[in-house]
């Protein structure tokens, strides 16, 4: 490859990659091509990105972007899984199809300026999705204040009904 033309393909990498913030590295020795498109095009439906990268000019750039925890993962046919709103499902698409095709294997990763290893990588994919953590989170403040509603309600009902006995007592008096 000549030099300008590794040079332009360090700067697309670099710019592809400088402002996200995770990153899997997978292998995929063995995989035939129709499995890897098909895999490629089920993780863009949901905004995963999945591209084969030379591990030397990958390297190149990953180290002028100062990520160099994912340079040690480059070995042999790498590809790099990227993208997304939510990493958390990122790691749970990348295990399961590292289970379902066994050729398809994790390396490592990068979450938030930290190196992951295998056993992080599926650590996270348990957790719960961003969608779902919003979801609890929203739940768990809320729960509290229909508490505090439901027992102001139950005090204003009880004051209700005292009000209305005591009406219903001075009228019997007066009458």
């Amino acid at each position: 490859m000549p030099n300008e033309l590794k040079e332009l393909t360090i700067k697309e990498l670099i710019s592809r990659y400088d402002d996200k913030s995770s990153y899997l590295v997978v292998g995929y020795r063995g995989i035939t091509a129709l499995q890897f498109n098909q895999l490629r095009n089920e993780l863009w439906q949901k905004k995963i990105l999945m591209e084969v990268v030379k591990n030397s000019l990958a390297a190149v750039a990953f180290k002028k972007i100062g990520k160099t925890a994912i340079v040690g993962l480059l070995n042999g046919p790498s590809a790099i899984i990227s993208g997304g709103d939510d990493p958390v499902l990122m790691a749970k698409e990348t295990v399961k199809y590292s289970e379902d095709l066994p050729f398809f294997t994790l390396q490592g990763g990068f979450f938030e300026g930290e190196a992951l290893s295998i056993d992080s990588i599926k650590s996270l994919a348990k957790l719960p999705s961003l969608p779902v953590l919003r979801s609890q989170i929203v739940f768990s403040i809320n729960a509290p204040i229909v508490g505090v509603a439901t027992a102001f309600n139950s005090i204003l009902r009880s004051l209700a009904t005292i009000f209305q006995e005591i009406k219903t007592q001075k009228e019997e008096s007066n009458g």
